[in-house]
């Protein structure tokens, strides 16, 4: 009778070499699989973002979510719950990108400027990624000497020339669960954005969204009358094109 035969010293480590080689080939691909789902995932949230907007601008004579308040109550705390009526309360997810650490942008925010206005980071309802560009909202007066306009203005749908090339809401979403922010002000961004240093998810007035590469941006007109930089859609124009 033949004994059974074993796998030697050296046909193990082979096998075990071969599955690390596979291993290293894969896990790139499967990364790379992951950020494309999370990218994809967090343009679905600002679609439906946008959804909620165009029916709260159909219900309020064409004009652009509105509160009353100003920078930075309006985009963090009055916009979820303008459109809370619009978005299931169940799907308060979609305020959220996949890839957010930490906090969330909204009270990461509120905590690092601090409370306005009577108002904190614990005013705020849930944590939410997304951004509102305070010309929809606000003066369009860019700031001098860091000074923000005090006065919130309501816009309407027929001030913007270029609906489908203008931006009206950003993924703010970063990498870092420390705390520090990232905003699209400069070309290449500064901080850390989670979705890479290549490209952005933006909301654009028509209603559709998608992953812009920075190259497609355009500056704001209103940028170098201030600090205020090139790539911040607070103060540009309605008319602007954002992206080419």
């Amino acid at each position: 009778m033949n004994p059974r035969r074993a796998f030697t010293l050296i046909e193990l480590l082979v096998v075990i070499a071969i599955i690390a080689i596979l291993a290293a080939l894969l896990l790139p691909a499967l990364a790379a699989a992951k950020k494309r789902a999370q990218t994809i995932n967090c343009v679905s949230n600002l679609k439906q973002l946008g959804v909620a907007q165009l029916l709260y601008v159909s219900d309020n004579q064409e004009t652009f979510p509105y509160s009353g308040d100003n920078f930075w109550l309006m985009p963090l705390l009055d916009l979820p719950n303008l459109l809370n009526p619009y978005i299931s309360t169940n799907n308060r997810a979609c305020f959220r990108c996949p890839v957010d650490t930490g906090a969330g942008f909204n009270y990461r925010f509120a905590a690092q400027w601090g409370p306005e206005n009577g108002k904190t980071a614990s005013n705020i309802p849930f944590a939410c990624s997304y951004y509102y560009y305070l010309c929809f909202y606000g003066d369009l007066t860019p700031p001098e000497n860091g000074n923000m306009p005090n006065d919130p203005i309501p816009h309407k749908t027929s001030e913007v020339t270029y609906a489908s090339q203008r931006v009206i809401q950003p993924c703010f979403a970063s990498q870092n669960a420390t705390g520090s922010l990232f905003f699209f002000d400069q070309n290449p961004p500064g901080g850390e954005p989670a979705h890479g240093d290549s490209g952005i998810n933006f909301l654009f007035v028509d209603g559709h969204a998608q992953f812009t590469p920075y190259s497609s941006c355009q500056p704001n007109s209103a940028a170098p009358l201030s600090w205020v930089q090139d790539y911040n859609y607070d103060w540009s124009p309605l008319t602007d094109q954002n992206v080419q």
